[in-house]
């Protein structure tokens, strides 16, 4: 649909902009109008040549999960909205497991959880690297 419109059509735009916000986030808040509105101002060439390719590979990549043991336990960390949709904490739990390495659920946050609380995955980050530097 995006493709062939050339745009993100309105109702399309009401269905895909929640997906990256915690469920109770304020719709008329800046943080969710601005990215509704970024995604609404995208390009038709920026739409067809990036974000459906992207969708796509998205969409029909391989499962490899069975390469995450591969990680390096000591150096690798999973961070996740406590309240992600498309990639649940669950998810990212089993990613932990499998690598060996430690899981930080983000509170307050959904999919792009560094624009919901960035504060605290600022500070998870910060502290990631300085103990392991």
């Amino acid at each position: 649909m995006i493709e062939d419109a050339g745009t993100i059509p309105a109702p399309l735009l009401d269905v895909v902009a929640p997906i990256f916000f915690r469920p109770d986030i304020d719709r008329e808040s800046a943080l969710y109008q601005d990215f509704r509105q970024a995604l609404q101002n995208f390009s038709r060439d920026r739409l067809v040549h990036s974000v459906v390719p992207l969708g796509r590979l998205i969409f029909s990549r391989e499962d490899v999960l069975d390469q995450l043991p591969r990680l390096d336990a000591d150096t690798t960390l999973v961070l996740c909205g406590d309240q992600d949709k498309p990639r649940p904490p669950a998810e990212s739990q089993e990613m932990a497991d499998l690598i060996g390495c430690s899981l930080i659920l983000i509170p307050h946050a959904g999919h792009i959880s560094a624009r919901e609380n960035p504060d605290f995955v600022n500070e998870a980050l910060l502290t990631f690297l300085a103990n392991n530097a």
